[in-house]
């Protein structure tokens, strides 16, 4: 089977110290299996990446998102004890774009022992490219490459810091989306009980005036009849009365004017 290997070439000549023993007696998790060798004036460094693609072309189309972020971050954290653990320097781990791979979601880093920069400079310069990677549609990724490059300004950070810091931006959207849940929840609530309350108002105001009504209806019918009762009577007097006030004799009463 073919293997793809990254080949670089570093000005002098590398002495066989404790760094390179480590690495060629020990497989470093996180960190690629290297062969060291020395060429004339220069030392080769061939890093075996079969199946391997460097975030630099991972990220040339795709975009980052915050899970990955997340997930690189705690790879980065892991690898750094790992190599601490074997008494070598977490500052010559490379951190190019060019020079981090990536597999199945798993992050690979090159550890050189020649390398004189510090982590602390590559991790903030590797947060810019996770700012120009992000997807500026997804508010979470933009927060978290931001919040990443933030943190990397600050004189005295650390990769512990850095990841508690973004775990406290996840609890507090966490609770935003809560407190808004609740809110809409309530507001839903509320608005129910403004319906129920209407309606039964309108059914309250709708009974008290068909009663009125009705009461009114059946009150001007028992006038009407009342009236059709006594008009005859009210006739029958006002034809027979004596033409003087209080001067009375009797009253005849005929059956037919009744």
């Amino acid at each position: 089977m073919n293997k793809t290997l990254l080949r670089i070439c570093v000005p002098g000549i590398t002495e066989a110290d404790y760094q390179i023993r480590m690495l060629q007696m020990n497989q470093i998790k996180g960190v690629l299996p290297v062969a060291i060798r020395g060429e004339g004036e220069m030392t080769v460094y061939e890093y075996e990446i079969t199946g391997l693609v460097s975030m630099k072309n991972k990220y040339r189309q795709d975009k980052i998102t915050k899970e990955e972020m997340k997930k690189f971050l705690s790879k980065m954290q892991e690898t750094i004890w790992d190599v601490e653990r074997y008494l070598l320097n977490s500052n010559r781990i490379l951190l190019e774009p060019e020079m981090i791979f990536e597999k199945n979601g798993e992050f690979y880093f090159c550890y050189m022992p020649q390398y004189d920069g510090t982590i602390r400079e590559s991790f903030h310069k590797l947060m810019e490219y996770f700012v120009q990677w992000t997807d500026y549609q997804n508010i979470a990724s933009v927060q978290t490459a931001f919040l990443l490059h933030k943190e990397t300004m600050r004189e005295n950070y650390s990769l512990t810091g850095i990841i508690e810091s973004l775990s406290e931006l996840e609890e507090k959207n966490r609770n935003i989306k809560v407190d808004k849940a609740i809110t809409k929840a309530q507001t839903e609530i509320w608005d129910t009980k403004e319906d129920d309350a209407y309606q039964e108002s309108t059914h309250t105001y709708d009974t008290e005036e068909h009663d009125w009504i009705t009461r009114q209806e059946m009150g001007s019918k028992i006038m009407k009849e009342t009236d059709n009762l006594w008009n005859p009577v009210k006739k029958f007097l006002n034809r027979h009365k004596r033409p003087r006030w209080g001067d009375w004799d009797g009253i005849y009463i005929d059956e037919e004017e009744l």
